[in-house]
């Protein structure tokens, strides 16, 4: 395995912090994006699906799990979240 000297060390990690912060200079800054549904008439409001959503509750289901206990496997039924 070669070694590598103190010089060859801080020519990477200056070369490295540099283009860093170069990356960083360079990045765009915000922008405004478009609506997220385009309306075709120019003058009317662009509608939202966010308004019209319909919440649905789930029922829990049963679902076999299995772990390790005292050195041997369990298995069983147990309700998950969803």
């Amino acid at each position: 395995m070669t070694t590598i000297d103190r010089r060859a060390m801080i020519t990477l990690l200056l070369g490295g912090g540099a283009a860093a912060a170069a990356g960083l200079a360079l990045l765009p800054g915000p922008a405004e994006s478009a609506p997220f549904f385009v309306p075709k008439d120019y003058h009317a409001e662009p509608g939202y699906p966010i308004e019209n959503v319909v919440w649905v509750r789930r029922r829990r289901r049963w679902r076999k799990v299995c772990w390790w206990r005292r050195g041997y496997k369990v298995c069983r039924w147990r309700r998950s979240r969803w």
